[in-house]
């Protein structure tokens, strides 16, 4: 009876052992743990890129074996195939034609600047004067512009002797890529084997009391964020297109570069569209208040396009998610985790929204029942 105590106790005091050593070097810890988590940095790249990419190739594959009357295996080969000629002909497509727009935009804003600051200027001035409103002191906003503009400026006249240092991040990235290219092939190609495999792994290790919620919370968030993934995306290349086109009907400069930020903030629910029309508003106010009243007016109805057509029809009701939830999300996961806190936070915030759903719709269902049968008895 006296062993015990002094076993527990021996037990304790090892507990409280392994804590502090914890607590005292948790810094060097996190580092090794930190290094660890890098090393596979590779494969959760491959496997969100082939999450990203499953549906295109689903969409793909079935054309050749169902519509082409491919073989099943040569019909997988050559779905992959497709889908990844075309992923590497869209990244050239941006690095050949949109890149150099950017980077011509940006010069042709520093080079001008002071162009530029005059004219916006003046476009305010002319503004307060037809308004009848009494113009206030710009004089400090006109200098904060003047100076930021130079500090951008400093920068681009930098950015060429550091091409060197950045050269080595430059090639790193590339492997990176490479490398969960190709892993992200493999997975494509095998997905039906490694899902096989899965399902035999958790069901032979996971408890049968948590088998079932576990199995129906994988398979909820698998779809909900493949749903937000694929409705997203279409919607930022649709809107994106849009826009590019229509600056370009319109004669409105910095087409490529603001049509880019259009297309890009459009994965932001709510605040997206906001942030890429400022922006294009911003820019050509430094060149004309008539053209940026101009891009106003055309994003304004660009909008209402989305808002009424584009999306209904192509993101639909995907997501599910009530506006309120939605506002929330996006305010929280941009507080805790920037931009792409922004962009998660929606899908994570519908995985729960429909988990909840489900759950006080299935609680309601079992004491509607037994109400029932209680009031029979």
């Amino acid at each position: 009876m006296e062993r015990k105590p002094v076993r527990q106790w021996m037990l304790l005091m090892a507990w409280l052992v392994f804590l502090v050593i914890i607590v005292v070097h948790s810094g060097y810890l996190c580092r090794q743990l930190w290094f660890i988590i890098r090393q596979f940095f590779p494969v959760i790249g491959a496997g969100m890129l082939a999450f990203v990419l499953n549906r295109p190739y689903e969409y793909v594959r079935n054309f050749y074996e169902k519509k082409g009357k491919v073989p099943k295996k040569a019909a997988r080969i050559a779905g992959l195939v497709t889908v990844y000629l075309l992923v590497i002909g869209a990244v050239a497509a941006v690095i050949r034609f949109a890149l150099p727009r950017l980077i011509e935009s940006i010069q042709q804003f520093v080079e001008n600047q002071e162009t530029y600051i005059r004219a916006f200027e003046t476009s305010l001035t002319a503004l307060f004067e037809k308004t009848g409103v009494e113009k206030p002191d710009i004089s400090p906003l006109m200098e904060g512009i003047s100076n930021y503009v130079g500090r951008l400026d400093e920068k681009m006249d930098v950015l060429a002797p550091e091409m060197a240092r950045m050269t080595t991040g430059l090639l790193g990235r590339l492997a990176f890529f490479g490398i969960a290219g190709v892993l992200s092939v493999y997975i494509l190609y095998d997905k039906e084997v490694l899902k096989r495999q899965m399902k035999r792994l958790y069901r032979a290790y996971m408890p049968e009391k948590i088998y079932t919620p576990v199995k129906h919370f994988i398979l909820t968030a698998l779809e909900v964020f493949d749903r937000f993934a694929a409705g997203q995306g279409m919607e930022s290349l649709i809107l994106g297109t849009l826009c590019f086109l229509g600056m370009f009907v319109l004669r409105l400069e910095y087409s490529g570069l603001v049509s880019l930020i259009v297309g890009m903030t459009a994965f932001i629910p709510l605040l997206g569209a906001y942030i890429g029309g400022g922006t294009g508003v911003v820019l050509l106010l430094f060149i004309s208040a008539k053209k940026a009243l101009t891009f106003l007016i055309f994003f304004i109805i660009l909008q209402q396009i989305e808002n009424n057509i584009i999306y209904p029809r192509v993101v639909g009701k995907r997501t599910g998610l009530p506006g309120l939830w939605v506002l929330a999300a996006v305010t929280v996961g941009g507080g805790l985790f920037g931009i792409a806190g922004m962009v998660l936070s929606v899908p994570a915030a519908t995985l729960i929204y429909v988990l909840l759903r489900q759950g006080v719709e299935k609680r309601e269902k079992m004491k509607s029942t037994g109400q029932k049968e209680k009031n029979e008895l």
